[in-house]
C-alpha cells in the first residue's frame, strides 16, 4: 500500500511533463508555420507579378564603363533588390494568387548567391518589382507550398507605408544590406521610408567605419545632421582621391597623365583582353621632360613609354613596362612602374634624375634610376629634387640641396637618392616637395618638414622669431627632417592628426583626419585662404564654414593640391564634392571663369562627380568619377592637352582620353596587360607587334 501511494505522483509528474512538452512543441510548430506562412504570402505576391510584363523605370540597366567599373550594378542580387526597394508600397491587399495551386514550390536556391544565372533567375528582385518570381542570393533555402490565404499587405507607420521591406525578417534584411555598396545603402537611407526609423543602415555603416584605422575615434557631427553613412562616405572619398591622385601629375609647364584613348573606353571586351594604359605627356619639352625622345613641345597627349623588360613566361618575347604612378617636377618627370622601379627624364643639371651621376645633363626618354635595392611605392618632385617612398617606409632624395631640402645633413646636391636623416623610426607615408622645401607624413600622423624656410613653410614657429632678428640675412634653412611639434600625433583628438599634406611654391597645407585644412607658409596672394595676404609661421586653421550661407552644413575637405601660388581642395558638401581654390589667378587657374584672384577658398565652376584635383605652377586638373579629365589655367606650352597653346579660365573637358581607375594600376587583381612583342633571333625585339592594340 505505502509502495502504490509513492508510484502515484511519479506518474502524474511524468504524465504532466509529456503534456508540457506537448505543448512546447505544438508552439513551436505553430511559430515555425507561421514564418513559413509569411514566407508563402511573399511567395504568392511573387508569383502573381510574375505575369506582368512591365519593369520600373528605375530598372532601366546603368551604362558603366567596363574599364573603370567593373561589373554592372544590376549583376548581383543584393543591388537588384536595393535597387528594388524603393517604396513600392502597394495601395490594396492583394488576393492570393490564382495561380497558386498551379505552381510547384518556390525554393530559394543557396548556389545563386554569389552569380545568379541570368537564364534561370529572373533579372529583378521578386519581393519588390515586376516580372520576378524567384528570391535569389539568399543564404539558405526554404521550400515554400503556395497557399491561397489573404496576401498580408505593407506595414504602415502613421501616414507613411514601409514597403515590403517590412515582410522580411530583421536577419534577412540585414544579410541584404551588408551585401550593398556604400552608394546603394545611401539610396535606401534617403528614398526608403522602412529605413527612415531603422537603424540597420546606420549600424552596417558604424561597423565599417571602425574598419578603417585612420578613422578610429571618428564621430559624425550630429548638429550638423551627418550620419555615419554620411561619414564613411567622407573616409572613403579620401581614399579614392589619393589613389586616383596618383594617376596624374602636373609641373610647372607640362603634365603626364595614365590614361587610355575614349574610343577604347567603350569596348566591350573579356577581362583578359581589357584595354590597357599607357602614360601620356604634354606642354614643355624643352629639357625632353616629356619622355618622347624630342625637345618639342606637344599641344596633344603623346604616348610614352618606360621601355621593354624579358617576359618571364615567354622567353621569346618581351613585355612593356606598366606604369602605375606618376609625378612632375618643374622640369624633369618620373614614373613607377608595377614592380616598383623609379624611372625619371628631363632636366637632370643639378641630379634630381637619381642617375648617380652628372652625365647628361637631360634626358629624352625614361632611364630606371640608380635606386636602392628596396621597391619604390611613392614620388614626389620638387622644382629640382625628388623624394621617394620605399616598400618598407624609408624616404630618399636626390636633387638641389642649396637650401637642405634633400635633408640629408648637407647642402650639396646629390646624383643618387640618399636616405633623409633624423625621421626617427617613423614609417613615412607621404611626402610632398614645394620649390625648396619638403614634406613627410608618417603613418602615426607625425609630420616631418625641412628646406628653406623663410616664409614659414615649415611650420616652426621659431622660425619667425630668428627671422626678426636678422632681416638683411636668410640663415632660415633646416638641412634635417624636423617634426612639427605642434602637430605631435599623440597630444591631438583622433579628428585633428594629419592625414594627407600638399606642398606648392613656398607654402604648406595639411589635412586632418577631421577634414580640416591647417595652412602655413606665403601668403601675398591669398592661397593659404584664410581671407587675408599675411604670411602665417605656423599651421593655421582655416574656419569652416567660410560664410553664414553655409551655416548648419557639413563641410568636410577630402583633398588639397598646392600650386605655385595657389591652392585647391576637394570639398565634401553635404555629402556632395565640389572643388574650391584660392590665391593668384593670372592665368585662370583658380577655375572661376575670370582672372581675379581670391583669398579664401571659393567653388569653381561646375564639373559633375569630381574624385581628385591636381596643381601646376598655373594650370590644374580634376578627375571625375567617370575617368573624364578637366584642365583649366595656363597653356601656353600646350600643358592643358586640348590641342591649342591657350589659356582656359574655366574646366574644359579633354575629349578624346579618359584617366585610368587606380584600380588598374594599383591592384593587382585587377591590372591591365602589359603589351607583349616577340624578340629577334639576334636578342633585339621585333618592332612588328604581335599582338594589336586595342
Amino acid at each position: 500500500m505505502p509502495s502504490s501511494q509513492h508510484a502515484e505522483p511519479k506518474q502524474q509528474q511524468q504524465q504532466q511533463g509529456k503534456r508540457t512538452s506537448t505543448r512546447l512543441a505544438l508552439k513551436r510548430n505553430a511559430k515555425k508555420k507561421e514564418q513559413q506562412q509569411q514566407l508563402q504570402q511573399v511567395a504568392s505576391v511573387a508569383l502573381e507579378k510574375q505575369q506582368e510584363p512591365c519593369v520600373p523605370a528605375q530598372h532601366a540597366q546603368h551604362e558603366q564603363h567596363p574599364v573603370r567599373q567593373g561589373r554592372p550594378l544590376e549583376d548581383s542580387w543584393a543591388a537588384e533588390f536595393a535597387h528594388a526597394a524603393q517604396d513600392m508600397e502597394p495601395k490594396h491587399s492583394a488576393p492570393a494568387s490564382p495561380m497558386a495551386d498551379k505552381k510547384p514550390a518556390v525554393v530559394i536556391d543557396p548556389a545563386l548567391v554569389e552569380e545568379p544565372n541570368p537564364q534561370l533567375i529572373p533579372q529583378y528582385c521578386p519581393l519588390l518589382g515586376p516580372g520576378t518570381a524567384i528570391v535569389s542570393g539568399l543564404h539558405h533555402s526554404y521550400p515554400i507550398q503556395p497557399e491561397t490565404q489573404p496576401v498580408r499587405t505593407a506595414r504602415q507607420r502613421g501616414d507613411l507605408q514601409c514597403g515590403l521591406w517590412s515582410l522580411l525578417p530583421e536577419e534577412l534584411v540585414e544579410i541584404i544590406l551588408k551585401q550593398c555598396t556604400l552608394h546603394q545603402l545611401g539610396q535606401l537611407e534617403s528614398t526608403c521610408s522602412f529605413f527612415r526609423g531603422n537603424k540597420t543602415i546606420e549600424r552596417i555603416a558604424k561597423q565599417r567605419l571602425k574598419a578603417v584605422p585612420r578613422a578610429k575615434g571618428l564621430k559624425p557631427s550630429k548638429k550638423d545632421g551627418e550620419t555615419h553613412t554620411m561619414l564613411l562616405h567622407y573616409v572613403q572619398c579620401q581614399s579614392a582621391a589619393a589613389a586616383q591622385a596618383t594617376s596624374i601629375a602636373c609641373g610647372a609647364y607640362h603634365s603626364a597623365v595614365l590614361m587610355l584613348p575614349r574610343q577604347v573606353e567603350g569596348l566591350s571586351v573579356e577581362p583578359h583582353q581589357a584595354p590597357r594604359h599607357s602614360l601620356f605627356t604634354f606642354g614643355r619639352g624643352f629639357h625632353g621632360q616629356l619622355g618622347t625622345e624630342s625637345h618639342a613641345n606637344s599641344k596633344s597627349p603623346a604616348s610614352v613609354t618606360l621601355g621593354f623588360k624579358p617576359c618571364l613566361d615567354q622567353p621569346d618575347a618581351e613585355e612593356e613596362t606598366m606604369p602605375a604612378v606618376v609625378a612632375c617636377g618643374a622640369h624633369h618627370s618620373t614614373a613607377i612602374s608595377r614592380k616598383g622601379e623609379l624611372f625619371s627624364w628631363g632636366l637632370g643639371c643639378h641630379g634630381e634624375l637619381g642617375l648617380g651621376r652628372w652625365a647628361p645633363l637631360e634626358l629624352t626618354l625614361p632611364r630606371q634610376c640608380s635606386a636602392p635595392q628596396v621597391r619604390i611605392v611613392s614620388v614626389a618632385c620638387g622644382n629640382s629634387h625628388t623624394l621617394a617612398i620605399a616598400e618598407n617606409g624609408t624616404l630618399w632624395s636626390c636633387g638641389k640641396n642649396r637650401h637642405g631640402q634633400l635633408g640629408n645633413g648637407t647642402m650639396q646636391d646629390g646624383t643618387r637618392l640618399q636616405p633623409v636623416l633624423h625621421v626617427g623610426n617613423c614609417r613615412i607615408v607621404s611626402a610632398a616637395a614645394g620649390v625648396s622645401h619638403s614634406m613627410a607624413l608618417a603613418s602615426d600622423g607625425s609630420l616631418f618638414t625641412w628646406g628653406d624656410g623663410s616664409c614659414g613653410q615649415l611650420g616652426h614657429s621659431q622660425l619667425q622669431q630668428i627671422a626678426a632678428a636678422m632681416p638683411q640675412e636668410n640663415p632660415l634653412t633646416m638641412i634635417t627632417a624636423q617634426k612639427i611639434t605642434r602637430l605631435e600625433p599623440s597630444a591631438l583628438a583622433p579628428e585633428n592628426r594629419i592625414t594627407a599634406i600638399a606642398a606648392g611654391g613656398h607654402h604648406s597645407m595639411a589635412l586632418t583626419v577631421g577634414g580640416n585644412i591647417l595652412a602655413f607658409g606665403a601668403n601675398s596672394q591669398g592661397q593659404l585662404g584664410l581671407g587675408d595676404t599675411t604670411n602665417r609661421w605656423k599651421p593655421t586653421r582655416i574656419k569652416l564654414p567660410m560664410s553664414g550661407e553655409e551655416e548648419g552644413r557639413c563641410l568636410r575637405v577630402v583633398q588639397v593640391a598646392c600650386g605655385a601660388s595657389f591652392s585647391m581642395a576637394l570639398f565634401s558638401n553635404q555629402g556632395t564634392l565640389e572643388v574650391r581654390t584660392t590665391g593668384s589667378n593670372s592665368y585662370g587657374q583658380l577655375g572661376h571663369g575670370d582672372r581675379v584672384g581670391r583669398l579664401t577658398f571659393r567653388p569653381i565652376m561646375k564639373v559633375p562627380d569630381v574624385v581628385a584635383v591636381q596643381a601646376g605652377d598655373e594650370h590644374a586638373a580634376a578627375v571625375t568619377a567617370s575617368g573624364d579629365l578637366y584642365m583649366w589655367g595656363r597653356g601656353d606650352s600646350g600643358q592643358l592637352g586640348m590641342g591649342d597653346n591657350r589659356a582656359k579660365w574655366k574646366p574644359s573637358l579633354l575629349k578624346e582620353f579618359v584617366v585610368v581607375h587606380p584600380d588598374k594600376t594599383l591592384r593587382r587583381n585587377k591590372r591591365s596587360q602589359p603589351f607583349i612583342r616577340p624578340m629577334k633571333e639576334n636578342g633585339k625585339a621585333d618592332k612588328t607587334p604581335s599582338i594589336p592594340l586595342l
